[in-house]
């Protein structure tokens, strides 16, 4: 071990003993503060975290969960009236693996694990509910599954078959779902799931399927067959879809120009959606071609009469015919309207308020121009666009931008205070104890001096003097080497002396030397 760390418990204990009553007594408070301050902290920053188990949970399966924590002496936190359960993040996955291998939480509804209990004594209408039962939860579970969808119920009902065709009752099925959030389904996602109702259940028509949300609002079924009622939803997602796209064209271009946030683009557009099909046939009569051709001669005499003959022709001939089969499938553009507002131009001035400042026409005209190109406006069409500059409301979007800027720093600032606080802590300690050294290394320097003030003046001196005693003489010393006393400048005499009065010091009293040097390091 060093001798600076043996010499420290008495160097600690001389210099605590130096102290007066109440420094002693203002030492040990602070001391016991900060080392209780940093235990605090230090219990704070490893408290452990707690993240979410399962949540939306009914009460019997929060119950049986809670048992189930209790038993492996888990500690968790509820939530939510008690349908959300934490534990700490490190025993999450583990803890979830477990409970799914005893089943926990339950799956919504039974499946086919229904039948796995075999009963003798089950008759056919058991049977047969059964059968529906497991038939519902097996599609709740598949369209559970779906990303938006948070749980499904599904109800079937299977009529009885009659002995006439016209008694006969058709399958229905109706399905409740509870989306995640503020998930929306789809158009196209509401068609597949009564889709996949419909060919799971024998004998149901996707028309018959009815699905509602948590809410009640019906979304699909319980309408009469309309293909037009089809027909038109399509054409008014065709007609979003290419809105959407002109206006994004437009707008990218814009946002290149003046930067995001200056210009708002909006188009309307007229689409054509009439199917047509037509079918021409033309006749061209300069391109005869004879077909065929028959003849037929004949020749007559007798009473007296002179002979005569007949001769007769038919001539087919074939004309060129072209048919063409015309199918207009609709969906073209009859007429774009296009709406262009613009910002103009802030200036601060020497208050530092902004001023607005109108774009010169020459610009609004080059922008109306790109515009136009890039959307292909036809005037021919009857195409109308609109180009107008006028000032922006900035001040509400700034408001919005500093809410989302002051909860990003506040989020930040909580992931961040525990440990800006624990280093704040051990800064004020090590400032605290560097001043308490500083301050104690200082008496014992004053101790140093008056010694070093009692010391004879002249034993540094009397030692630089050969054959004087105190001195470690050398083999050199045997050599006779003339007096030089009188070539030895006044200063280097005085400078060695104090050199050798400080060594000596050093070896009689190490312990004040030692703070000595520590208070000049410090100060460096």
């Amino acid at each position: 071990m060093s001798p600076n760390f043996r010499l420290a418990p008495g160097q600690l204990k001389e210099i605590f003993d130096r102290l007066s009553t109440s420094q002693k007594v203002s030492l040990i408070t602070v001391t016991a503060i900060t080392i209780l301050s940093i235990l605090v902290l230090l219990i704070w920053a490893n408290r452990p975290q707690y993240t979410i188990l399962f949540s939306d949970l009914a009460n019997s399966d929060a119950a049986k969960i809670r048992d189930r924590l209790q038993d492996e002496k888990v500690t968790y936190r509820l939530r939510d009236g008690g349908s959300t359960i934490l534990v700490p993040k490190g025993r999450v996955y583990d803890l979830r693996l477990q409970l799914a291998a005893d089943g926990i939480p339950s799956q919504p509804g039974a499946g086919y694990e229904i039948f796995d209990r075999t009963n003798l004594g089950m008759s056919d209408f058991v049977q047969k509910l059964n059968y529906r039962r497991a038939l519902e939860g097996e599609l709740g579970r598949t369209i559970s599954g779906i990303d938006e969808v948070e749980q499904a119920r599904v109800h079937v009902v299977i009529p009885e078959p009659a002995l006439f065709r016209e008694d006969e009752k058709e399958t229905t099925a109706s399905v409740v779902l509870k989306t995640k959030g503020h998930s929306r389904l789809g158009e196209d996602q509401i068609r597949g799931i009564a889709i996949l109702v419909a060919r799971s259940v024998e004998g149901l028509d996707p028309e018959n399927v009815t699905i509602l949300d948590s809410n009640g609002n019906l979304l699909s079924g319980a309408k009469a067959p309309d293909a037009m009622v089809g027909l038109s939803a399509t054409q008014l997602e065709l007609q979003h879809k290419v809105e959407s796209y002109l206006a994004s064209k437009a707008q990218s271009m814009l946002d290149g120009v003046l930067g995001p946030g200056r210009s708002i683009v909006r188009v309307s557009a007229e689409l054509d959606f009439q199917t047509i099909e037509r079918t021409r046939e033309y006749y061209d009569p300069e391109s005869a071609v004879v077909r065929s051709e028959e003849r037929t001669e004949s020749v007559t005499s007798g009473g007296g009469s002179p002979e005569t003959k007949e001769e007769n022709s038919l001539s087919n001939y074939e004309i060129n015919k072209t048919v063409e089969h015309l199918v207009n499938t609709g969906g073209s553009i009859i007429r774009l309207s296009v709406a262009v507002m613009v910002d103009g131009i802030y200036e601060t001035s020497e208050d530092g308020a902004k001023i607005y400042t109108p774009r010169a026409p020459e610009e609004m005209t080059a922008l109306g121009n790109m515009v136009r190109g890039a959307l292909g406006i036809r005037e021919d069409r009857g195409d109308v666009l609109e180009i107008t500059n006028i000032a922006f409301d900035n001040e509400t979007f700034a408001d919005v931008k500093d809410t989302w800027s002051a909860e990003q720093n506040k989020d930040l600032l909580i992931t961040m205070l525990p440990k800006v606080i624990l280093g704040i802590v051990l800064l004020v300690l090590l400032l605290m104890v560097r001043g308490f050294l500083k301050r104690n290394l200082n008496v014992a320097r004053n101790a140093l001096e008056k010694e070093g003030a009692l010391m004879p003046a002249n034993r540094g001196a009397a030692q630089l003097m050969p054959g004087q005693p105190g001195v470690r003489k050398s083999p050199l010393s045997k050599i006779e080497l003339p007096e030089l006393d009188e070539e030895i400048p006044k200063e280097v005499k005085e400078a060695q002396a104090k050199k050798d009065q400080l060594a000596d010091f050093a070896k009689t009293k190490p312990e004040l030397a030692t703070m000595l040097v520590r208070s000049w390091l410090l100060e460096s």
